[in-house]
Formats: structure tokens, C-alpha cells, sequence
């Protein structure tokens, strides 16, 4: 029989294995780095509380499962809360007979944290969520997407339609259909993006401006909110740049023409792929549009295909006219000690980002390290790690905009 016990640090090779060829599905060993990652988010994260840590299924003296549990501190109305995210479950399959799964995954809802919480979990764990008593929340189940390069797009989704086990006849005239489509879009000029009229200035997103201009207001009307201070954002922040784990991170904030903070944006941009937004918010609604505009146009500079990311509902209409479109996903998940605060998450009242969850902690590589080519939609090609690190710079100095590239 097996057992459930604390995550400690002599784990953490095991642990690396297992998440490199179980879930990363690599037959190597696995690169010291990953080691690293797992050290920084499991033991050195800001907000790392001994009681509410990760845990591990042990068969004998064999480490054969994990899951990753990450502390966020959260306030109800004001009134301080402890909510911790679950991911990067993985079980050895020939272990996969004794439910571990479900057992670490019990064990973490039964924790001391007031809500528990996954944001990419998939159908299984979902359904294994539900049975062992948790709910789901429809309300951060919707994501947006917006093309900015429409042929470089369709390549993409029609790409995704294929790698996601599409066979037979229609996975064969899919296949037939991109050749001919990336053959005729190579030889297309790219239309220029307009660059917004609005007079905003774009400028580097600070830790302090991020903290105390920008979710302030933005999450004011949430009974729910997550709680940073400088410390743990700064770290959060720094993490994600230097994984890449989609892309470049770029953080960028927009003043009006008195120097007031009208809005910001915070996404990951990979030339010739789809740019994944973290966060994106406006002082007031009325600026929203305005923001969404600045984004758009800046992931197109930087050479994104199109923007994916995570729906607000009170934004669906700013951003349907902004030609986004949406399509369900996973439902969050999660179980909560209190009724009451069960119901503010299942009605969506409760301001969650991509940056409030486990989403934004996944393992990535820098530039220099990535040991495999990222394809490049917009040439037909794979682009060197090199090529891509010149296509996708770093953000850029403050109140410079960055020029729309020439197209001839």
C-alpha cells in the first residue's frame, strides 16, 4: 500500500522525472533546470507555508506520484483568506492502479487553505474533482481569441486540428488544405496595423504602478480579490519572465495625455505564434477599448499571429467589437470551507487573472536553452531560437512606442 506525505527537497529529482516524461512526454533525462523550477515554486515562492504544501505518493521508498500545491493569499469584503492552486499532477502509470490521483488530489482539497483551486486541470481531473465533492464555476470557463494575421491564424487552428488526433479522410484534406494555404499566404504582403488614434502613451509597466495604480481599482468591484504586495508580485513577475514558457513576457502601461494611468497590459509574445494574455484591465470602463486597441497593435509589432486569453464577462462587449470571438473551456475548479464564498466563486464574483493561478507558474526555458525550433507561421519555416529572440524583443524603453514594421 501506498501513502500520501509532505513534498520535501530530497523529492525533487523524482518529482523532475516524473514531470519530464509523464507530463512533458520526453524519453531523455531530464535537464537540470527543471530541478530548479520546481525548488523556486514549491519551496521558494513569497507566499510558501509549510502546512499547506505539495504532496507525494510513495510506494515502499518510490516516489511515484505528485501534485504541485502553491499558496495565494485572497481577501473576501476586506477579510483575509487562504487559497492555494493545485497543478502538475502526475502519476507513474504502472502505479496508476492504486487511485493515487484521486487520493493526492483529496488529500489537497481536504487541506487547511479556506479554497482550493485548479485552473488547467483536464476533463479527467474534472470529473474526479466533482466525485470527490468539489464544484466547478462556469463563469471563468470562457476564453477570447483575436486574429491579427487571419491566413497565419488559420494555419494554426488548422495545425491544432491535426496534433489533436484528427485522422481519416478530414485529417487528410486538412493536411492538403494548410500545404496550399501556407503556400499562397507566404507570398502575401502583410497589411499594416493601424496604430491607435487614441493619444495614450505606452510606457514599462512597474512593479509599483501594476500594484498600486492599476488592480486597486480594477478589482474593486470583485468581493473576491487575490493580495499581492511588492515582494511576492516582483517575484511572480520575475518568474515568468525568465521561463518563457509561452513566449516573451511584455508589461506595458498606458497614461492619457495628463499622465494619468488609464490602463495596462501584461502578456507573453512569441513571433509567428498566438501571443497569451496574462492580464489586461483599464482604470474605467470607458477605457477599456482604448487598452485592447494598444494590445492588439503592439502583439502584431512583435510579430503574434493572433491574441488568446482568458474572458471577463464585463468585457465581452468591448471585446466582440474588437472582432474577438469565444469558446468554452474547462470550468475552474475548486472547493471552498464556506457556503457563502463557495457561491462568489460559482457566480464569477471573485477577480481571477492568469496571473492569480497556476497558469502563469508553468516550466519553461530561456532562449539560449530551448533545445527544440518553434514553428514560425508566418514563413512556413522553423525559426532558430535566435531568430526568434530579434523578432520578439524585450520590452521597450518607457513612452517609446514601438513602429509598425514595413510590409514591402
Amino acid at each position: 500500500m501506498g501513502r500520501i506525505r509532505a513534498f520535501v527537497q530530497d523529492d525533487i529529482p523524482r518529482v523532475a522525472e516524473l514531470n519530464w516524461q509523464f507530463l512533458q512526454g520526453q524519453t531523455d533525462p531530464h535537464p537540470r533546470r527543471l530541478e530548479e523550477y520546481l525548488r523556486q515554486v514549491c519551496f521558494q515562492n513569497p507566499w510558501f507555508d509549510s502546512s499547506i504544501g505539495s504532496l507525494v505518493y510513495e510506494e515502499g521508498q518510490r516516489v511515484v506520484g505528485f501534485l504541485g500545491i502553491v499558496p495565494r493569499p485572497m481577501s473576501v469584503n476586506g477579510k483575509r483568506i487562504q487559497a492555494a492552486f493545485g497543478s502538475g499532477l502526475v502519476v507513474h502509470p504502472e502505479s496508476r492502479w492504486t487511485l493515487a490521483g484521486p487520493q493526492l488530489l483529496a488529500a489537497f482539497m481536504d487541506g487547511k487553505q479556506d479554497l482550493a483551486m485548479t485552473d488547467t486541470a483536464g476533463a479527467l481531473s474534472q470529473q474526479i474533482w466533482v466525485r470527490l465533492g468539489g464544484s466547478t464555476s462556469a463563469a471563468y470557463s470562457l476564453q477570447w481569441a483575436r486574429p491579427l494575421r487571419p491566413c497565419s491564424y488559420a494555419l494554426y487552428a488548422m495545425s491544432r486540428f491535426r496534433r489533436d488526433g484528427k485522422s481519416g479522410a478530414g485529417g487528410r484534406a486538412c493536411e492538403v488544405l494548410h500545404k496550399t494555404v501556407n503556400s499562397v499566404a507566404t507570398r502575401i504582403p502583410l497589411r499594416r496595423f493601424r496604430w491607435p488614434s487614441s493619444g495614450a502613451t505606452e510606457e514599462e509597466l512597474e512593479i509599483d504602478t501594476l500594484l498600486h495604480s492599476c488592480l486597486p481599482g480594477c478589482s474593486a468591484d470583485y468581493s473576491l480579490r487575490p493580495e499581492y504586495n511588492r515582494e511576492s508580485l516582483g517575484w511572480l513577475l520575475d518568474f515568468m519572465s525568465r521561463m518563457k514558457a509561452y513566449g516573451n513576457l511584455r508589461k506595458v502601461a498606458l497614461r492619457d495625455a495628463t499622465k494619468e494611468i488609464i490602463g495596462w497590459f501584461i502578456y507573453y509574445v512569441k513571433c509567428g505564434g498566438v501571443a497569451n494574455v496574462v492580464q489586461v484591465g483599464a482604470t474605467t470602463n470607458v477605457h477599456m477599448k482604448t487598452v485592447f486597441d494598444h494590445l492588439s497593435c503592439d502583439a502584431w509589432n512583435h510579430g503574434a499571429i493572433g491574441l488568446h486569453g482568458k474572458l471577463e464577462i464585463r468585457h465581452a462587449q468591448d471585446l466582440s467589437e474588437s472582432r474577438c470571438f469565444f469558446w468554452g473551456t474547462i470550468p475552474l475548479l475548486f472547493r471552498a470551507r464556506n457556503p457563502e464564498l463557495a457561491k462568489l466563486v460559482q457566480l464569477g464574483d471573485a477577480f481571477l487573472s492568469r496571473l492569480d493561478g497556476e497558469w502563469c507558474l508553468r516550466f519553461g526555458s530561456s532562449g539560449q536553452e530551448r533545445t527544440s525550433a518553434t514553428p514560425n507561421l508566418l514563413s512556413g519555416k522553423e525559426s532558430s531560437p535566435a531568430a526568434l529572440k530579434s523578432a520578439a524583443p524585450g520590452n521597450f524603453p518607457p513612452s517609446q512606442a514601438p513602429q509598425a514594421r514595413s510590409t514591402k
